[in-house]
């Protein structure tokens, strides 16, 4: 994996120019030590009663899956027509599943990536945005099956106005507890001193909790956060 380091907002703006005729996804994530693995199979995403790792299992995940099929159908205006997108449904409402969330825009990454402005839980950590080139394309559950490789990326059906405007894809692992670490990675950390200013810059380009999360929870959060700032 490359490793570069993005030291000011032109660093950052010129991403879209260096990548534009290239099939590139990307991934933003708030803390540069996170590793690509799918938060089904993380650590601590199942525990014992007694609060020990229960680690990751097929069967659980199985399970999780077709009740969250069984209880959200009354919910739905429209039903997903695959299991692909019935992992797109469950992961974009905040289920643990085998995808990653990516998009299509380094700035898009780069909101995500920024959204704490340097700082968990009081402890500054630098953010990151993952890159990768030509991740194999599957449009159906049995190209997912028949394919060879162990990640592969899938456009979910838009059924959210979220997932279009975030430019969304997302990646399908098949060792959802392992790391992906292909050798065309490419990772550009971002310093969290300069976070709040890259942040409030990509803000600035039209990136930010109301164009990303466009309802009325996404408008308020992102005025509230303008209050907040005095901007």
């Amino acid at each position: 994996m490359e490793e570069r380091k993005i030291k000011c907002w032109h660093e950052l703006a010129v991403l879209p120019d260096e990548f534009k005729t290239k099939n590139w996804i990307f991934r933003g994530v708030e803390d540069s030590s996170y590793n690509l693995v799918p938060k089904i199979g993380r650590p601590n995403s199942r525990k014992n009663l007694d609060g020990t790792d229960a680690g990751y299992s097929s069967d659980a995940e199985k399970l999780a899956i077709e009740r969250f099929q069984r209880e959200t159908r009354p919910h739905l205006g429209i039903e997903p027509r695959s299991t692909l997108d019935w992992l797109s449904l469950a992961q974009h409402h905040g289920l643990p599943t085998r995808l990653l969330d990516w998009t299509e825009s380094p700035l898009i990454a780069a909101y995500f990536a920024l959204r704490p402005a340097g700082i968990i839980n009081g402890v500054r950590k630098d953010a990151a945005i993952y890159g990768i080139p030509s991740v194999p394309i599957v449009e159906t559950d049995e190209d997912c099956e028949k394919t060879m490789k162990d990640v592969v990326s899938y456009y979910p059906q838009h059924l959210t106005p979220r997932i279009t405007s975030q430019r969304g894809l997302f990646t399908y692992h098949k060792k959802p507890d392992q790391p992906y670490v292909p050798n065309d990675l490419v990772k550009w950390v971002i310093p969290s001193p300069i976070c709040f200013d890259l942040k409030l810059a990509v803000s600035k380009c039209g990136v930010n909790e109301a164009s990303m999360f466009p309802d009325l929870d996404g408008i308020a959060k992102h005025v509230g956060w303008l209050y907040k700032w005095c901007l």
